[in-house]
């Protein structure tokens, strides 16, 4: 190898040594022009034909391509006919000199490395004598030895530059350890003068001014202490730890605090808050860290916005355990046989004092929301009922009009309703007055709730866009992350905008970013709508397990599911075996309450509370 690089090199410039392309195999490297690259196989094209959007491919890889899709693997664009492919004399010529010249200077290469082989071979078939073999020997040895310690070296280089960014990945992580564990200090300080304060309000308080047969809060220790003001009495719950637990004893002692008994109601709100937040831990610490140091200071200048943040955070996490049934409805058509009756869309009239269900019998039906939670009766009867030409996919209520109500069915057909009178409205227009164009099926749309003139929609496309309609030729936004089609869109503030998707995935996005800012999971949805709400700060969504899932919009895993029982009709009053075939179709937020209604495939409708 020595001897022939050395050949080499006095003959024509050395050549810089490649690097293996693919996954690190040698070889793999070649000098290629992309203009002759097909963009399906990454090869030199072959046979290359045209398509009408006047992109070439191989004629074997088009075919296949098209008989998948008939879209064009390059642009996107439509071809109706997979017959509309067309030779590219042009290119092939082209590609045909390529081929020769890259065929010509291949085989010069070949033919100067065999010309240095048969020069070696024959310089050592030569009568030498014994000196000259020696001295060839001593000089293959030196290079031996020369070309073994530069591999040495390269080695010991590649080890140390590999060592030095170990060290330096690892020095920032503990730059970074050190920077929360002083903003945990911070804060730590801070909530024990907070606790200080608490605590002489307390003492302070005259116990005597209670009437008899209350019990008045008592103070309890650091760890069970109540709480801060503005979470309806909440109290602050620490992290069920041992080690914790010791830490903040021996602060309390060191503060000077009294410890005090827990009233029962206090231990077995806290006991459940604890259970809480050890499920969630990972997801609290990292919303802690996230909150904490976006950019925060530590210490008391940027203690009391980000803790008091977090707080909020924590306290809404643990303010609800459960959910209450309030009441039971039936969509189905015939409420003693039972069948399949989806809901497919539920909603509140601007009021809250009417909702509305519809679905695939064709039916909306109206229901006054308290006579539904006061009436003592299972079966309920919805105070007025309007019956459409198709499955219906969607309704809602006008913001304006007390009693305006649209619904959208299967045939693509949109309907207004009065629904004081079971009367149509029309709007006295016959077309559209504004068409966004999407390259890709439309599943959901969704103003923004404080803009009249910004909306969002989710498609097949796997993605979430967001117009101005004063602007419509392009889109303010798109995001992408979701890996199917975007089934549900939903605005959580003005800002914040979160989504549903058959990848079994939500998203929360900001407006601001690109990227989403928080995934969760836990849910199952891979073919069905199982509908979307939120009011703000919680998000609810339907699963293919016939459950409905909560979620904190903090945290990515969901703190509470609600199982639906599969009963057939009204008249079972057993729960049967679960089917994997029922879901929760449908689900909505009563404004400004704590209350949920959903449904599911069965038309099963509950009301819900969150306790």
């Amino acid at each position: 190898m020595a001897g022939r690089t050395q050949v080499v090199s006095t003959r024509r410039r050395k050549k810089p040594q490649t690097a293996s392309v693919l996954g690190g195999i040698k070889g793999t490297y070649e000098d290629r022009d992309n203009d002759y690259v097909c963009p399906v196989c990454f090869d030199v094209i072959d046979e290359a034909h045209m398509t009408k959007c006047g992109h070439s491919f191989c004629y074997k890889c088009i075919k296949q391509s098209l008989e998948k899709s008939n879209r064009c693997p390059k642009c996107n664009y439509v071809i109706e006919n997979p017959d509309q492919v067309y030779p590219n004399f042009s290119l092939n010529e082209l590609i045909l000199k390529f081929k020769g010249k890259q065929t010509e200077k291949k085989r010069k290469t070949e033919r100067t490395t065999g010309s240095s082989l048969a020069e070696l071979v024959e310089l050592l078939s030569d009568d030498i004598d014994l000196s000259n073999v020696n001295f060839l020997l001593e000089v293959l040895a030196s290079k031996k030895q020369k070309l073994e310690a530069d591999g040495q070296f390269a080695e010991s280089c590649i080890l140390k530059e590999f060592l030095q960014q170990v060290r330096q990945r690892k020095q920032t992580q503990l730059d970074q350890l050190m920077r929360e564990i002083s903003i945990l200090d911070a804060d730590c300080q801070a909530v024990e003068d907070r606790l200080k304060e608490q605590h002489l309000k307390l003492t302070s308080c005259p116990d005597h001014l209670v009437p008899n047969g209350f019990e008045p809060p008592q103070p309890a220790t650091i760890l069970d202490v109540a709480c801060d003001e503005g979470f309806n009495s909440s109290p602050k719950v620490s992290v069920p730890s041992q080690a914790v637990e010791d830490r903040l004893l021996s602060v309390t002692k060191a503060s000077g605090l009294t410890s005090y008994s827990q009233p029962p109601y206090l231990q077995t709100s806290l006991a459940s808050r604890r259970k809480k937040i050890s499920q969630h831990f990972e997801d609290l610490e990292q919303c802690y860290l996230t909150i904490r140091t976006s950019g925060l200071k530590p210490g008391p200048e940027g203690s009391g916005q980000g803790l008091d943040e977090f707080t909020n955070c924590l306290s809404k996490f643990t303010r609800y355990s459960s959910f209450r049934p309030l009441a039971t409805l039936s969509y189905a058509v015939d409420h003693f046989n039972g069948g399949s009756s989806i809901v497919s869309s539920i909603e509140f009239d601007r009021d809250s004092e009417f909702f509305a269900i519809a679905g695939v019998t064709k039916k909306i039906k109206v229901y006054e929301y308290d006579t539904v939670i006061k009436d003592a009766v299972d079966i309920h009867y919805p105070i007025i009922e309007m019956v459409c030409q198709s499955k219906i996919s969607c309704v809602g209520w006008s913001s304006y009009h007390k009693g305006g109500l649209a619904s959208s069915d299967y045939e693509g057909t949109v309907t207004l309703w009065d629904a004081n009178t079971v009367k149509l409205w029309s709007c006295n227009v016959d077309h559209s007055i504004a068409s966004l164009e999407a390259k890709a099926n439309v599943c959901c749309v969704k103003f923004n709730p404080e803009s009249r003139f910004h909306l969002a929609f989710g498609s097949a496309d796997h993605c979430v866009h967001y117009y101005d309609l004063r602007q419509t030729r392009q889109a303010v936004g798109v995001f992408r992350g979701h890996k199917k089609a975007v089934s549900y869109v939903k605005f959580l503030s003005s800002e914040e905008i979160v989504s549903a998707s058959t990848d079994s995935q939500l998203k929360l996005w900001d407006l601001k970013r690109p990227n989403s800012i928080c995934t969760f999971t836990g849910h199952t949805n891979e073919k069905n709508f199982v509908g979307l709400a939120t009011d703000g700060d919680y998000v609810s969504c339907g699963s293919e397990n016939n459950s409905l899932y909560l979620y904190y919009k903090g945290l990515s895993k969901h703190i509470m599911t609600y199982k639906f029982d599969t009963v057939r009709s009204v008249l079972e009053k057993e729960r049967k075996d679960d089917d994997s075939s029922e879901f929760v179709s449908a689900v909505t937020w009563k404004p400004g309450a704590n209350v949920l209604v959903a449904a599911n495939s069965q038309g099963t409708v509950k009301v819900l509370e969150i306790v």
